[in-house]
């Protein structure tokens, strides 16, 4: 069993004012899931979802990636110093704009979801792969995306694009080894967590 409130604990916060999670895996591996259950279970800690910064383009074989740029800017940026106050700036893809700026107060803590996120340019406290096959990714991944109408599109884009581009972070970043835990996306998370512990 995993016992995040201990390890938090043992170590004061690397940006000097809030602890900040990780959570990365595979696209649909369950790491919107699992943020939204750290964030549920972790007393004083706020959710961002990496998504919120997922973009539409032109390229022709995805509809969208990551804004690299806004995220650094409005996030990691703010991270790294231990600024509380986080502008968040969400794309809206109903709108088809970057939705109005929404402050975000950090108090005790921060979950971050964000795929490549073992990757990105902040000292985390403590770093979670949520590691599911990617023939269950690949399936749960194209449910979702057909519930948005996109159909033969999605997989083309899930099996040229974004599965091997996954395919490679993994080889480059082996976080099976380097993340601080790593979870199940079979299994139900409140089998894999244990918050008996309460903050002193």
């Amino acid at each position: 069993m995993i016992r995040l409130e201990v390890s938090l604990h043992e170590h004061t916060p690397k940006n000097g004012a809030y602890y900040t999670v990780c959570v990365d895996g595979r696209g649909a591996s369950g790491k919107t899931t699992l943020g939204d259950f750290l964030g549920a279970h972790l007393t004083g800690f706020d959710m961002i979802h990496g998504d919120d910064y997922f973009e539409p383009h032109d390229d022709p074989i995805t509809w969208g990636d990551f804004n690299e740029a806004r995220f650094e800017a409005d996030v990691l940026s703010r991270i790294r110093v231990g600024d509380r106050k986080i502008p968040l700036r969400p794309f809206d893809f109903p709108n088809g704009r970057i939705a109005p700026e929404q402050e975000l107060l950090i108090g005790r803590g921060l979950v971050v979801e964000r795929w490549f996120g073992l990757s990105l340019n902040v000292q985390w406290d403590i770093t979670i792969w949520v590691e599911t096959p990617p023939e269950i990714c690949l399936e749960r991944g194209l449910k979702r995306d057909d519930a948005h109408a996109l159909g033969a599109r999605a997989r083309l884009a899930w099996e040229a694009v974004w599965q091997p581009r996954e395919d490679h972070y993994i080889q480059q970043t082996a976080p099976v080894e380097t993340a601080d835990f790593v979870v199940d996306g079979t299994r139900p998370f409140d089998a894999q967590f244990d918050f008996s512990t309460t903050r002193q």
